[in-house]
């Protein structure tokens, strides 16, 4: 799909993203405690785009409207275990592969910043997995990141896009989290963003980049 091209959301889409009721649940689960795991450094080593889709077998998701002036972009893998390649752990079944790919303002270092307080200042975070990182059984991949015992169910939905159910929670601080499955024909990987935007504006944004969509 053309980076440019604009995907509509049906209007069930549209209204149950409009009926949203944010909460503080993903501000209090998520605020940094320690270093891990709230940095988005923690256990992850910078690659490139060639080395990171070897790995994955196949294209990296991206988010090219998040590329912009005053924005750097940091591509990164989970390193595993010290000392033994990545590869090797992965083909062995002892650790899922794990992509992250940060726009952050300029200015913020991405070996310090943490998540939480760096997407409150204009940061995007996308992770994705080569399968599911949670050990089963569990909750579906769409649902919520972040509970309160007062938060209700009005701060999260999910909701069918093109090819994807996406998981969609907002937050009182403006930030938005989603979780779906990018669909791929080798298998679906499992996906997650955070960004400060609007929920439809953040659901657009993944159905623009051609993150919802089987090729």
């Amino acid at each position: 799909m053309d980076d440019t091209d604009d995907v509509p959301l049906p209007p069930n889409v549209t209204s149950a993203l409009a009926a949203l009721v944010p909460h503080d649940a993903l501000s209090h689960t998520l605020r940094p405690r320690s270093r891990a795991p709230g940095s988005l450094s923690w256990r992850h080593v910078p690659v490139d785009a060639a080395e990171a889709a070897d790995l994955l077998g196949g294209p990296v998701p991206v988010l090219p409207a998040l590329r912009s002036p005053g924005i750097v972009e940091h591509l990164s893998v989970h390193r595993g275990a010290p000392g033994e390649p990545l590869r090797d752990q992965v083909a062995a079944g002892r650790v899922t592969l794990h992509l992250r790919t940060c726009w952050l303002p300029e200015g913020l270092s991405w070996e310090r910043a943490h998540r939480w307080p760096s997407v409150l200042h204009g940061a995007s975070v996308l992770d994705v997995w080569a399968q599911d990182p949670r050990p089963r059984p569990h909750p579906p991949w769409t649902d919520r990141l972040a509970r309160r015992t007062d938060a209700g169910g009005g701060d999260h939905t999910v909701v069918r896009v093109q090819d994807a159910d996406v998981g969609v929670q907002v937050d009182l601080s403006g930030v938005v989290h989603l979780t779906w499955a990018v669909p791929r024909s080798a298998g679906d990987l499992p996906a997650a963003l955070l960004t400060r935007r609007g929920p439809r504006a953040a659901v657009e944004l993944l159905g623009d980049a051609g993150l919802l969509t089987r090729g």
